[in-house]
């Protein structure tokens, strides 16, 4: 899977220097601004299971885990992206087109910087054409396409 893979080179290429701050999927979400733990990332991807099984043990006092099976779990998946702040976003799977013109704005902060200045598509052209012009347009996003990734 991209997600899986792309979480192993991350972690192998870039070791302490890598700091992944959150991961969706359809079970829900996990944030940490202080990074999520690499062996428990590392221990889901190889048993193959979902970022609701991410342990509360391993978070920061800063971190959460929402599950989709309720209301305010499934906002905080679908709208994760826009929330937290990174170096780099990393769609790795999910539906295409989940940024779009009618959206795109949301992933702009207050001051218009985006939440994050650089995306790469892992997969799933989850930027429409028109979004991803608007975002480096308005926001100065640099977006790698999936097919360039």
């Amino acid at each position: 899977d991209v997600a899986g893979n792309e979480i192993k080179i991350l972690i192998r290429e870039y070791k302490d220097n890598v700091k992944i701050v959150g991961i969706s999927d359809a079970s829900g979400c996990a944030e940490d601004p202080s990074g999520l733990d690499h062996a428990e990332l590392l221990h889901l991807v190889e048993k193959g299971l979902s970022i609701s099984h991410f342990s509360p043990s391993k978070l920061s006092s800063e971190g959460n885990i929402f599950h989709s099976d309720n209301e305010e779990g499934i906002n905080k998946r679908n709208t994760m992206h826009n929330r937290l702040a990174a170096d780099a976003f990393i769609p790795a799977g999910g539906r295409p087109g989940t940024i779009d013109i009618t959206n795109y704005k949301k992933y702009l902060q207050e001051d218009g910087s985006p939440s994050s200045p650089l995306i790469v598509e892992g997969a799933n052209l989850f930027i429409t054409g028109d979004a991803r012009k608007a975002l480096y347009d308005e926001g100065g996003v640099v977006i790698v396409k999936d097919s360039s990734a």
